[in-house]
């Protein structure tokens, strides 16, 4: 459910509890998480869109991390069968950005919990493109899953280069594993 936060909380800035400029869409479980935060330094002021420009660069990554039995991340080949998997969302910063903006976007996904929400997302995501990628594969094997899952990637990345379904098709199609047929065992949880 969407409602409408103070981005500084009005229990501490009373007098600017109405400024359209203060007021920013939120979800329910973001808005808990922030709660009255007021930041005692630079670093922990979260992302106001109004001011904070960060779509130009990417900044959002994931990776697939798959696991032995005994627990321990392996680099799963194809034909592997790893006892488990987890797609894992995380900041990169990219090189040339501004050393307190990319606290700042840390900061803010950190405060946010984005990462579990976005491997959510991402597990919710996966069982609706089974079909597309068990097509691409029996069409031309991991070359066209990869193309197919890039394809993806680029398409969303048309309207937000950060969104998480960037971030899981980029990794997705960039794992030989999965591109290999990994994909139907992650399919199957």
């Amino acid at each position: 459910m969407r409602q409408v936060d103070h981005h500084l909380p009005k229990s501490i800035y009373p007098f600017l509890a109405a400024v359209p400029i203060n007021l920013l869409p939120i979800c329910s479980d973001c808005n808990f998480e922030k709660k009255d935060h007021a930041p005692t330094r630079h670093a922990e002021q979260i992302l106001q869109p109004h001011f904070d420009d960060i779509d130009r660069d990417r900044w959002l990554r994931a990776r697939l991390i798959t696991r032995s039995a005994d627990g321990r991340a392996f680099q799963a080949k194809p034909l592997d069968s790893p006892a488990s998997w987890v797609i894992e969302f995380y900041v990169d910063p990219p090189s040339s950005s501004d050393v307190k903006l990319a606290e700042r976007v840390k900061y803010h996904f950190e405060t946010f919990k984005l990462a579990p929400l976005y491997e959510d997302q991402a597990a919710d995501d996966l069982p609706g493109i089974e079909l597309s990628i068990e097509e691409a594969f029996q069409a031309g094997g991991a070359p066209d899953v990869r193309a197919h899952l890039e394809g993806l990637a680029r398409s969303r990345a048309r309207r937000d280069k950060n969104s998480w379904m960037v971030a899981l098709y980029e990794a997705l199609a960039a794992d030989d594993w999965f591109c290999s047929g990994g994909f139907g065992q992650v399919a199957a949880g």
